[in-house]
C-alpha cells in the first residue's frame, strides 16, 4: 500500500510518515502543501491520503474536492486538530468523500504524539485496505467471524410497534455523510426522542451535531448530563462518553453521562445506549444500525427485541461505507428492514405515520 502524506508541518511531516511507514506492506511519502499533492497524484499511484486540514495555499477541503473528482476512488482520511474550528471543517470533509480522520494528538513528548499516531494511522491503513473502501456509495465487506451468542429473543413482529417511544440511531465510520443524507428529510413532526450515538473522539460530535442541526428542522444538539430528550430533540453523545437513557421520577426520558470503560473500543458506544433504553419499560422502540466497522449495536438491538416491541432498520451492504455494524446486525438475524441510505428517512417519517 503507497500512501501520501500531505502536512505543511515539516515535524508532523515526519511523524506521520514514520508511522505510516511503520504498518506492514506499506510505503509512504510525503510532501508539504496540496498543489504538491495533486502533481504528486498525477504522476504515481497511491492507495491512501492522510491530508492535512489546515495548509497554506490550497488547504485540505480544497484539495479533497478536487481529488473526489480526479480520483474518486482514492481513500482519503483527514488530519486535524481538535479545536472547534478545526473540528467543524473535519466534519464537513467527512460528508464529502473522507472516509474517516485521525486527531493530532495533543503530548507532551514527540514519542508521546508518534505513538499515539501509530495506533491511529494502523487502524486507518486496516480500513483503506477493506475491499471497495474509495467511496461513500461503496460497500465495505468485513472479513467474515463467527456470529456472536443471540439470548433469547421474542419473536419478531409482523408489523413495527404501534406506540414507539424512542428512536435509536447507532453508527460509525462513514456515520457523518450518512447522517447529512437522512436528517434533512426526517420531519420536525417526530413525535418521539431522537438518541445518536456515533463513535467519535471528544471535541468533534459537538460540531457534528451543528453541522447536522442547521440542515435539519429538528433541534439538534450534543447531549449534556442530564438532559430531558423530548419529542422530536434530536440529542447526539458527546465524545469520550457513554449514554444512557433512564426514566425519572416523572416518567421522562433523562440522559446520563459516564466514563465506564470502553464497549467494543468505544466510547460512546452504541451498545450502552440500546442497552440502557431497553430497561425503561419501553412501549416500543425504532433502532437504525448504520455504517460503520465492528458490531457495536447488535447486543443493544438482541436485548430492545427481548424487552419490547421494537424494529430495527439496518442500512443495506451498497450504501454503506463500511458494512460491519449493518452486517453484524443481519448476520444475527435481528433486522426487520436491510434498506439503501436515501429509502431510510422517508421509511422512518412512514414508521410515525408523518
Amino acid at each position: 500500500m503507497r500512501i501520501l502524506v500531505v502536512d505543511d508541518s515539516a515535524l508532523y511531516r515526519k511523524i506521520l510518515t514514520d508511522a505510516a511507514s511503520s504498518a506492514l506492506g506499506t510505503e509512504a511519502v510525503a510532501v508539504s502543501n496540496g498543489e504538491s499533492a495533486l502533481k504528486k497524484l498525477e504522476s504515481e499511484k497511491f492507495d491512501l491520503v492522510l491530508l492535512d486540514v489546515f495548509m497554506d495555499g490550497m488547504n485540505g477541503p480544497q484539495v479533497l474536492e478536487k481529488i473526489k473528482v480526479l480520483y474518486p476512488k482514492l481513500a482519503v482520511i483527514m488530519v486535524s486538530g481538535a479545536t472547534g474550528r478545526d473540528a467543524e471543517i473535519t466534519i464537513n470533509c467527512l460528508s464529502n468523500g473522507a472516509i474517516d480522520f485521525i486527531p493530532k494528538p495533543v503530548g507532551s513528548s514527540f514519542e508521546m504524539v508518534a505513538e499515539t499516531l501509530k495506533a491511529d494511522i494502523s487502524k486507518a491503513v486496516s480500513l483503506a485496505r477493506l475491499p471497495s473502501s474509495t467511496t461513500a456509495s461503496s460497500s465495505i465487506i468485513e472479513a467474515p467471524r463467527a456470529p456472536e451468542p443471540t439470548p433469547y429473543l421474542k419473536p419478531k413482529r409482523l408489523q413495527p410497534p404501534a406506540f414507539p417511544e424512542l428512536l435509536l440511531i447507532g453508527v460509525s465510520t462513514g456515520g457523518p455523510l450518512a447522517l447529512s443524507k437522512i436528517f434533512p428529510i426526517l420531519s420536525a413532526k417526530i413525535p418521539v426522542p431522537i438518541l445518536i450515538v456515533q463513535h467519535m473522539p471528544a471535541g468533534f460530535t459537538k460540531s457534528l451535531a451543528m453541522q447536522l442541526d442547521r440542515s435539519s428542522d429538528l433541534t439538534i444538539s450534543e447531549a449534556m448530563e442530564g438532559d430531558i430528550a423530548t419529542p422530536g430533540h434530536t440529542l447526539i453523545a458527546p465524545g469520550g462518553f457513554h449514554m444512557e437513557v433512564q426514566r425519572n421520577a416523572v416518567g421522562k426520558f433523562q440522559v446520563h453521562l459516564t466514563s465506564a470503560p470502553l464497549v467494543h473500543s468505544c466510547r460512546p458506544s452504541v451498545d450502552v445506549l440500546f442497552n440502557s433504553a431497553a430497561k425503561c419499560n419501553l412501549q416500543g422502540a425504532i433502532a437504525v444500525i448504520l455504517t460503520g466497522m465492528g458490531s457495536d449495536g447488535a447486543d443493544g438491538v438482541a436485548s430492545l427485541r427481548a424487552a419490547c416491541s421494537s424494529w430495527c432498520i439496518a442500512q443495506d451492504a451498497a450504501t454503506s461505507t463500511v458494512y460491519g455494524m449493518p452486517k453484524a446486525i443481519v448476520q444475527r438475524d435481528l433486522h426487520d428492514e436491510i434498506l439503501p441510505l436515501h429509502e431510510i428517512a422517508p421509511r422512518i417519517n412512514k414508521l410515525f405515520r408523518i
